[in-house]
């Protein structure tokens, strides 16, 4: 009976890991193909400027990660998990309201602190829920739903932006991440 709830309980907590995986994809996915677009477009800035605010976004993540990874260790994986994925909505939703190019800069200096918070969490998640019969494919089963909601992502947002512009891209971006949040909220008390 032991065996079985346990089978149970690591194949919830494993439908839960891939939904928050597929959400946080989704977000960060929908703004990959249609970022530098947008830069160009809204803010009359060269693809240079595109460039060097996605290296300031990489850079902080960089950077921040390692630390972010202490606070895993010390306050608890959902915790920080929620703390990155509610960043990173917050971050999505601000380029709505971003008027002039330094508001693009400060965004993303956030969103890269958003992203470490929320990265190592999730690993440390995958880890804990791969357990140990089978960790490889489990592990596989993660990353291969990342990089599909990342592709499906960068192809809706193509179209996304080419009918509709720019606000509902980002307003899809903060809604999936919302979403994570959500289903973390709900899913710490039950798995991990």
């Amino acid at each position: 009976m032991e065996q079985r709830e346990e089978t149970w309980l690591q194949k919830s907590s494993i439908r839960m890991m891939v939904t928050v995986i597929s959400f946080t994809s989704l977000g960060i996915g929908f703004l990959g193909p249609a970022y530098s677009m947008f830069v160009v477009r809204r803010f009359s800035a060269s693809l240079l400027h595109a460039g060097i605010l996605s290296a300031i976004f990489l850079s902080i993540s960089a950077f921040f990660k390692m630390p972010a990874g202490r606070l895993v260790d010390l306050y608890g994986r959902w915790k920080v998990l929620f703390a990155g994925v509610i960043g990173c909505a917050l971050s999505s939703l601000s380029y709505i309201f971003a008027s002039e190019l330094i508001h693009l800069y400060l965004i993303e200096f956030f969103f890269g602190i958003s992203f470490a918070l929320q990265r190592p969490a999730l690993l440390a998640l995958m880890m804990v829920m791969s357990g140990k019969l089978n960790r490889g494919l489990r592990l596989g089963i993660f990353d291969s739903t990342d990089d599909f909601a990342g592709a499906f992502a960068a192809l809706l947002s193509g179209i996304v932006v080419s009918s509709l512009g720019f606000e509902p891209l980002f307003l899809l971006c903060f809604s999936c991440y919302s979403i994570s949040g959500l289903f973390i909220l709900n899913s710490r008390t039950e798995i991990g």
